[in-house]
């Protein structure tokens, strides 16, 4: 959750809290203020009133509680969640049994139990404990999440009921997140009573509820799925003036990346960061009209952050595909032109703002050094910079040490990076400093996406990378044509697993290594205690 506080600092508060008077006040408010589960409060009664058992197979202790707490044990509830400000109810790494919620839903007093919550995650899929969500809200409620949108339980009267209800329960909500699931009642009406949001996440929504939002004057963030019936009200009727004023971040959810283009240009808005959501695949020229549209589109105004995505699973055929394509050419998509290119990004360029750009579509991707080096050289205040984490790049990638070391120049702030690259020229490890004397801090992960890199490269690859990113403790990849042969696969929700050894082999696993310390020629003559070498891609890393 948000705010959250570092374990080790948790240890000196509560230190604090039982040592000194001082500090006993204000370390329990700053121990309590953020609350990530509920089971916490179930754990500071008595042993005779709490129940621990484990839950199998995965071994995990979840609380009950064996009898209904006493005025005294009330009295030590209410000391602890007078002081939390923000709540997530479910903590799956501390369960709780239904008992905990029906009873909290109970308390013996008519005063709030939570009377200081401000923010609520909801994350409890279950309708039957919708009775609790009622007695956590109140007046001072600024921000609610109600984060159900995976459960498989439909909506029964009562619960829907009191959902409807939480625009008068807390009338001082301006930060609102909504499930888009289907099975979830229409509760984006809900919407329609609130009139300071500044924040809102939700599924679609009528055309009325949209026109009530576009009248929110403070309306920073606006994320939700674009349907046919507000496009085309846009087109019957004019929008109204002023609109969306302060909107700073947009998300939408769209059919196909035109009505996105069209739904910006009708309402004349300008946000700093546009995240999209395609749902058919979208094609290179679909791309290049998007990147032209936001040159022509942000004259005056700076993008900061330009995400486009491609959401359609990909149903994979069940067979072995070839391996990846040379970059000269693209024999899945035809001729290379209709891949995505470093030129067809160049338009961007123009915006020295930007530190966020995702971009992870069913093309091919096909960049070279100069490619990234020219849009690096654009964008020194780039942060994440991420290609096709999940649908690959298809073809060989023209990306060589060279190319990613001009960026790590360029942009020192990088913090997140997805590219695929090309090891061929990582032929051994040299006597000097692999990275040349570059080096980034920052990055803890990097993803190489389809990337191939043989055996023979490994150990020169974890050699660089060891160098130009000392704290880097994590290397994903994955083998393209063996996630297509996996019946579980999909373009978009690709597994994560682990270490090495069995779970690494895995057909078509992306997996994770931790690169441990490994001794190199060229660092033992090193003075800087700071640098430290790793190794973990060995044979496994990439396709092999």
């Amino acid at each position: 959750m948000p705010h959250d506080i570092p374990d080790t600092s948790k240890v000196a508060l509560a230190r604090l809290a039982r040592t000194c008077k001082a500090f006993h006040a204000v370390a329990l408010n700053a121990l309590w203020s953020n609350l990530d589960g509920i089971a916490p409060l179930i754990q500071c009664l008595p042993a005779e009133v709490t129940r621990l058992y484990l839950r199998l197979p995965l071994g995990t202790t979840v609380v009950g509680i064996e009898r209904v707490p006493r005025k005294e044990e009330w009295d030590i509830i209410q000391r602890y969640a007078s002081r939390v400000q923000r709540l997530r109810v479910l903590n799956s790494l501390r369960p709780v049994e239904p008992s905990v919620i029906f009873t909290l839903s109970r308390p013996p007093t008519s005063s709030p139990l939570f009377p200081n919550l401000c923010s609520l995650v909801w994350n409890d899929s279950r309708p039957q404990t919708m009775c609790f969500l009622q007695t956590l809200c109140g007046p001072p409620l600024t921000s609610l999440t109600l984060d159900c949108s995976s459960s498989n339980v439909r909506w029964d009267a009562a619960a829907s009921a009191i959902l409807i209800a939480l625009p008068f329960i807390c009338p001082a909500v301006k930060v609102i997140s909504l499930p888009s699931s289907s099975l979830c009642p229409p509760i984006s009406n809900m919407l329609l009573a609130w009139d300071h949001l500044e924040e809102v996440t939700c599924g679609e929504i009528d055309t009325v509820t949209f026109r009530h939002l576009v009248k929110q004057t403070y309306l920073r963030k606006l994320a939700f799925i674009l349907s046919q019936s507000i496009s085309q009200s846009l087109i019957d009727r004019a929008p109204f003036p002023q609109t969306f004023l302060h909107l700073r971040e947009l998300e939408v959810h769209v059919s196909k990346l035109p009505s996105l283009i069209e739904f910006m240009q009708k309402l004349g808005i300008h946000p700093t960061s546009t995240r999209s959501r395609v749902d058919v695949g979208l094609t290179p020229c679909d791309m290049r009209a998007f990147f032209a549209f936001l040159t022509e589109h942000y004259v005056g105004v700076q993008p900061q952050n330009v995400s486009l995505q491609s959401l359609r699973r990909i149903q994979m055929p069940i067979v072995v595909q070839p391996p990846l394509v040379p970059p000269t050419g693209n024999q899945f998509n035809g001729p290379a032109h209709t891949g995505i290119h470093g030129s067809d990004l160049m338009p961007l360029a123009q915006f020295g703002s930007i530190d966020t750009l995702i971009i992870d579509v069913n093309c091919s991707i096909h960049f070279a050094d100069d490619d990234i080096a020219s849009l690096a050289s654009a964008w020194p205040h780039l942060r994440i910079f991420s290609v096709n984490k999940t649908h690959g790049w298809v073809a060989k990638s023209d990306i060589t040490q060279i190319g990613l070391l001009k960026m790590l120049q360029y942009c020192p702030k990088l913090q997140t990076i997805c590219i695929a690259i090309n090891t061929d020229t990582f032929t051994e490890v040299p006597l000097d400093r692999p990275g040349e004397g570059v080096q980034n801090m920052n990055v803890r992960t990097i993803a190489f996406a389809d990337s191939v890199i043989q055996p023979r490269a490994a150990t020169v690859v974890a050699a660089f990378l060891s160098d130009v990113f000392p704290r880097l403790n994590e290397v994903t990849a994955w083998k393209s044509d063996q996630m297509r042969v996996r019946r579980d696969a999909n373009s978009t929700d690709p597994t994560v697993r682990k270490g090495g050894g069995a779970e690494a082999n895995k057909p078509g696993a992306l997996f994770v290594q931790d690169l441990d310390s490994i001794d190199f020629d060229w660092l033992t003559s090193q003075s800087d205690p700071g640098v430290k070498a790793k190794q973990g891609l060995d044979n496994s890393l990439g396709n092999v």
